[in-house]
């Protein structure tokens, strides 16, 4: 099983992500934070990679973070994967992320609400060029969910992307909800698009999607599996076994558990 949507961050971002969800949610996460004990929790589940990111909610925090998730990845020998963060307000966003590259991120991090900025702004351009010349991807929380359903016509903003930058790999976090079935209709057209399950099968989530069954067993080349651990309010295994719930054939449960994941991952294995 390879776990695509991890988060680790620095110590004292860390701690205020906590602080912030104690404070303006009824969400209770109690897993462990801190890198070692985190991948340990993951391979006691069958966790075989995962990929884990940060973000920076202001300028001037980037380069920092960049450097602290990977040298955390060359502490965990690799066994998680850094997505770099960047802030399209620095002036020197795209030298960080370039240098973030060549330091191990496989990619990129984008969580329009926590950043206040969108995947489509003009800025990040020359970041998508170089994310695409990396063969790395971009994760990507569109919009306010869980606590709005407003994405600012994400789908439509995804497809500019695309459009712009043919050799994008995108992940949409949290099954693209509540635009689901829009996405999966332009994977027809973008092959390189996926959503991912974050919390979105599990009956216990806050962010779960009413999809149809159906419409997973349709779509499972573009499906990879997540689980935004640790920050989950609920066991990781709700995660995992909300898929195999859905009483899929075994190889489509490969697909969205392993085999779509490896070929995001391709060049970084």
């Amino acid at each position: 099983m390879i776990d695509i949507h991890t988060h680790l961050h620095p110590p004292r971002l860390f701690k205020a992500i906590r602080r912030w969800f104690a404070e303006n949610s009824t969400w209770k996460l109690t897993e462990p934070t801190e890198p070692a004990a985190v991948a340990a929790s993951l391979r006691a589940r069958n966790v075989e990679r995962f990929v884990f990111c940060s973000y920076a909610h202001k300028p001037g925090m980037a380069r920092d973070i960049n450097a602290w998730l990977a040298n955390t990845s060359r502490d965990l020998d690799r066994f998680g994967l850094p997505l770099a963060t960047v802030h399209p307000a620095d002036a020197d966003c795209s030298l960080y992320y370039e240098e973030a590259l060549k330091d191990g991120c496989i990619g990129l991090k984008i969580h329009e609400d926590v950043q206040n900025f969108e995947i489509d702004d003009p800025r990040l351009a020359t970041i998508h060029e170089l994310t695409s010349a990396h063969k790395g991807l971009v994760l990507v929380h569109v919009g306010r969910i869980p606590w709005s359903n407003d994405t600012n016509h994400g789908p439509e903003r995804i497809k500019k992307v695309l459009q712009r930058h043919p050799d994008l790999s995108i992940v949409i976090a949290h099954l693209g909800v509540p635009d689901t079935l829009q996405y999966l209709a332009l994977t027809r057209e973008f092959p390189q698009l996926y959503i991912d399950t974050t919390m979105a099968l599990s009956a216990a989530s806050p962010l779960r999607s009413e999809v149809d069954r159906s419409v997973i067993a349709d779509n499972v080349h573009h499906i990879v599996f997540g689980s935004d651990y640790p920050n989950l309010p609920h066991p990781y295994d709700h995660e995992v076994n909300a898929i195999d719930e859905l009483g899929l054939p075994e190889n489509s449960r490969q697909l969205i558990f392993v085999e779509n994941a490896r070929k995001l991952l391709a060049a970084h294995l």
